[in-house]
């Protein structure tokens, strides 16, 4: 197996602890012991670690170590804007043939995700995967890859919040993916899903719609 392959498995790996809580944040982080749990050597530990600290999970404090980040609000707000700005140009993308090609397993996802916000989750695994089933219409990786990072940070610090906000806000997928499938220019399906994003922010954030 590549070197290569190993770090990206150990991004993985620790990637999944921090999105399931395992490692709060500030909590710092041992690379031999990572090293000794994933059964690795410590430069693939090194390579995931150095992404990880680029893409804002980790914090490295000169001569410190490494720390899991503690988001703060400016943090959440720059991550929500920057997902804000890849559906709203991923809408005008896949607006049309595109999204009517995959209605079937959009709706299918859509009721998921509405499911899970009427549990009471806030953020869940069901809504990402209706957004990333949107998104992957695109057929753009750069875009897909931008968005599937930023997924994972805004739910990592969505996570890493000591008091989440309860809101009453809710923009329903159902009535979302209606609303995109009858859109007749792509200016009104980037229209339709900034409101949805800025719906959802006020969600998180609390700040007025």
């Amino acid at each position: 197996m590549s070197q290569e392959t190993y770090a990206e498995q150990a991004y993985q790996q620790i990637m999944n602890r921090l999105l399931k809580h395992e490692v709060a944040p500030g909590e710092p982080i041992d690379r031999r012991e990572l090293a000794n749990q994933l059964n690795v050597s410590l430069l693939p530990i090194s390579d995931a670690i150095q992404r990880l600290t680029y893409e804002g999970f980790l914090t490295t404090r000169r001569r410190q170590g490494t720390f899991v980040t503690v988001p703060n609000r400016n943090d959440i707000q720059d991550q929500l804007l920057l997902r804000e700005a890849l559906e709203c140009q991923a809408s005008r993308i896949y607006f049309g043939t595109s999204i009517q090609s995959a209605k079937r397993q959009l709706v299918k996802l859509a009721k998921a995700a509405d499911k899970a916000a009427m549990e009471g989750r806030q953020i869940s695994s069901e809504d990402y995967a209706f957004h990333t089933v949107l998104i992957k219409l695109t057929q753009n990786k750069a875009i897909i890859h931008c968005f599937q990072r930023v997924s994972n940070l805004t739910l990592f610090q969505h996570i890493s919040l000591i008091s989440p906000v309860k809101s009453t806000a809710y923009d329903g997928h159902r009535e979302l993916l209606e609303d995109l499938l009858a859109a007749t220019t792509a200016d009104q399906a980037e229209a339709r899903i900034r409101k949805h994003m800025h719906i959802g922010k006020s969600q998180i954030l609390g700040d007025p719609q």
